[in-house]
């Protein structure tokens, strides 16, 4: 990684992280989704950096415009322009702590006795050619039954949302 690299690295880092703090901490909800916007466009910036266009790519499009539009509608159609801190902080918040070192403890112990492949390897960076022969031809299955779990998903909310309505 060259000086660049790494500044460029550096910079988005310290956005991405701080816009994560801003979508915990602000009350006004749409200030927090903005913030998330650019939190999800900040990973995009690092998948660039290395060189994981593709992945880039599905980040803004799937992240940046579809969830982040939908969280933006859902706010603005839900008319909740602020949070209470009372959902958010309760008597048994004081739980999280423990647990939050516990899983930090576990995933420093999983990635410090990882083994590393050579990252100079040509099988570390399929191309998109590559991906969408493994994705259509070995894993088409898969692909498919995952498409109808959304399909019902989205069946199921309708459903439901359509019965709140006519009580």
């Amino acid at each position: 990684m060259g000086e660049f690299n790494q500044l460029a690295f550096w910079i988005i880092a310290f956005t991405v992280i701080s816009c994560a703090i801003g979508v915990v901490t602000f009350k006004n909800l749409i200030h927090s989704a903005i913030s998330m916007v650019c939190c999800f466009t900040g990973v995009a910036g690092v998948y660039v950096l290395l060189r994981a266009e593709l992945a880039a790519a599905a980040q803004v499009l799937i992240y940046v415009g579809a969830i982040s539009i939908l969280i933006l509608f859902a706010i603005m159609l839900t008319r909740h322009r602020s949070g209470d801190l009372k959902i958010f902080f309760h008597r048994q918040s004081w739980a999280a702590i423990p647990l939050m070192l516990l899983v930090g403890i576990v995933f420093t112990g999983v990635l410090a006795s990882a083994h590393y492949m050579n990252s100079s390897s040509e099988a570390m960076n399929p191309d998109t050619r590559g991906i969408a022969d493994i994705l259509f031809n070995d894993y088409a299955f898969p692909f498919e039954v995952l498409s109808l779990v959304l399909l019902v998903a989205i069946v199921g909310a309708v459903l439901l949302a359509s019965k709140e309505k006519q009580l």
